[in-house]
């Protein structure tokens, strides 16, 4: 239990860091408060959040979960993971946001949330299913 409150209090310090470069930001230029907020919130949900979930697929964490993969091999560290989230995103949203509007799919703002989620969403099942059947192969 107690590692969930570690979680939930490392979450609850992001934000609140994040809150308050948005109010720094919002205090030295012209636009308020919560435009800050939802430009600095919207540039990490498209530009790090879904590049941080692939960087998970396709480099695991450690060795402990994936006994298969070495660790040496395919691990990467924290910065190393930050910079490659980026990169990943830049590559990866822009892809599927053009290949959905080949197929009809309008660009705008609610079908570009909807398919930055889908990315991230199909990623944290991956890393789920990859999970499972590493465990239960290996136990």
């Amino acid at each position: 239990m107690e590692i969930k409150a570690k979680y939930f209090f490392r979450v609850f310090i992001l934000i609140l860091i994040l809150a308050l470069v948005s109010l720094i930001i919002s205090f030295f230029s012209k636009i308020n408060f919560i435009d800050s907020l939802r430009i600095l919130f919207g540039f990490l949900y498209v530009l790090f959040l879904p590049g941080f979930v692939l960087s998970y697929v396709f480099f695991p964490k450690s060795k402990k979960y994936y006994k298969e993969i070495d660790e040496d091999k395919n691990s990467i560290d924290f910065i190393e993971r930050i910079s490659l989230s980026f990169a990943l995103s830049v590559a990866i949203v822009p892809l599927v946001i053009f290949y959905f509007n080949l197929f009809g799919v309008k660009i705008n703002f609610v079908n570009s949330f909807l398919i930055i989620s889908i990315i991230i969403s199909l990623s944290i099942a991956a890393l789920y299913f990859r999970y499972k059947k590493s465990k239960n192969y290996f136990d």
